[in-house]
């Protein structure tokens, strides 16, 4: 939805935007879209290729530019309910 809507940075998405005539957008056309909606770039496929060590189970983006990555799900819930906070608070809009 949000390339179909040309956004970014935003989470929520409206019934109304569902509606969009854009081919890219799924809800009305259904399958696959016309072509690829982004590429990764050369240190995203390096860091997929060669993951940072570590046992993290659960990752979770706390505010925008703050994603915290645990192997606790205490801590994960922690996170998960700061997350909450921020969103109502409009962090993330």
């Amino acid at each position: 939805m949000h390339y179909a809507l040309e956004r970014r940075g935003e989470i929520r998405v409206s019934l109304v935007d569902t509606k969009v005539k854009n081919r890219y957008n799924t809800f009305v056309y259904p399958g696959l879209p016309p072509g690829p909606i982004g590429s990764p770039t050369k240190p995203a496929i390096d860091a997929a290729i060669n993951p940072e060590v570590g046992n993290w189970l659960y990752f979770v983006t706390v505010s925008p530019f703050d994603t915290r990555f645990t192997n606790s799900y205490d801590q994960f819930l922690e996170w998960k309910s700061e997350y909450k906070r921020n969103f109502k608070a409009g962090l993330f809009e």
